[in-house]
């Protein structure tokens, strides 16, 4: 007989445990796994960019402009001598670009063509190559083999093509440039160089011209040749990642590190970079891209209108225009540091 009442046995209530495991599981379902196609965020900076200051780039040399006003958003070391590597490619394909009037015409591949280090497509001696693929490789592979052939296809042999080069850089006004190959493979010191002031003077130029600025934003590009079929990958990692990614080219050595040159357009706005001697070109290059859209785009400048002037006596040249149509704007620099405190 019990004296006292039993104590109550406590079972477990499953339902509220069931209820946070189902909300759980549709909570993971919604929000769905992270892909490879997921669109980019600025995760070092949040949704809304905190802005790194440019000045903790680590690239030795730094030029970025606003491609319509040519405006320096920010500068550094931008006439210093450094190692292009494989951004020498775009002096090449302009060179023989405009020298063929576009993608024209075909190559028998010599020996001397395929005698590079990689990377390369790899070509064979005596095949024949069309010229529209060779571009392919060049811009999108960075293939060496490539720049030697379409360099001696337009100049005979490859010493020829380089003294092409020099003249080039000299008549686009690049006084702190020398070339001695046609791909960027290291050289004997002093003979290969540029600037990057003079680097941009010459991405400018490649993608003036629409056939190669569309080369250099294909993210891929397939091709035969007598070694067989290639798929080529752009090596501009920010191709794709980067919101607005335009065209580039990249470059590296262990000598030369990191070289880059690179279009982004946003909201209708393009900025330019080149970059030269830099441990990370993808860092830096989001930093200074992030800083770039950040600045507001400069005003023309203003100028002061003037009475028409008076027709010119038949025989006789009219006056010249205060501004040039492509200089009327004046360049401002929005930042830059001098070559004393750059980053070795």
């Amino acid at each position: 007989m019990l004296t006292h009442a039993p104590r109550p046995i406590n079972k477990p209530h499953l339902l509220p445990a069931l209820k946070i495991l189902i909300i759980g599981m549709g909570l993971f379902c919604w929000m769905g796994p992270a892909t490879a196609q997921s669109k980019f965020t600025f995760r070092d900076y949040g949704a809304k960019p905190k802005l790194t200051p440019p000045d903790e780039v680590l690239a030795r040399g730094v030029l970025l402009e606003d491609a319509k006003t040519g405006e320096v958003l920010y500068a550094r070391n931008p006439d210093e001598h450094l190692l292009p590597a494989s951004t020498t490619k775009l002096m090449t394909a302009l060179i023989v670009y405009e020298k063929l009037g576009g993608l024209k015409g075909s190559v028998t591949i010599t020996e001397d063509d395929t005698k590079v280090e990689p990377s390369s497509i790899p070509l064979r001696p005596d095949e024949t190559v069309s010229v529209y693929n060779l571009f392919h490789a060049l811009l999108i592979e960075s293939a060496n083999d490539s720049a030697r052939a379409l360099g001696r296809y337009v100049a005979g042999s490859n010493e020829a093509f380089v003294q092409m080069m020099n003249q080039r850089a000299l008549a686009m006004g690049c006084f702190n440039t020398h070339f001695a190959n046609p791909n960027g493979l290291p050289a004997p010191a002093g003979t290969h160089y540029t600037s990057c002031a003079d680097l941009m003077r010459i991405f400018r130029a490649v993608i003036a011209h629409h056939e190669l600025r569309e080369i250099c934003e294909m993210k891929e590009y397939t091709m035969q040749t007598a070694s067989g079929i290639h798929t080529f990958h752009n090596h501009n990692r920010l191709l794709g990642y980067y919101p607005g990614m335009g065209p580039a080219k990249t470059g590296w050595t262990i000598a030369s590190r990191h070289t880059y040159a690179a279009s982004v357009t946003l909201g209708g706005r393009e900025i330019l970079l080149t970059l030269l001697d830099s441990p990370n070109k993808w860092s830096d290059a989001q930093i200074l891209f992030n800083w770039g859209f950040a600045q507001k785009p400069s005003e023309p400048a203003e100028t002061t209108t003037q009475p028409a002037p008076e027709p010119a006596p038949s025989g006789l040249a009219s006056a010249s225009p205060a501004y040039s149509p492509t200089l009327g704007i004046k360049k401002k620099v929005k930042h830059s540091i001098s070559s004393s405190a750059a980053t070795p």
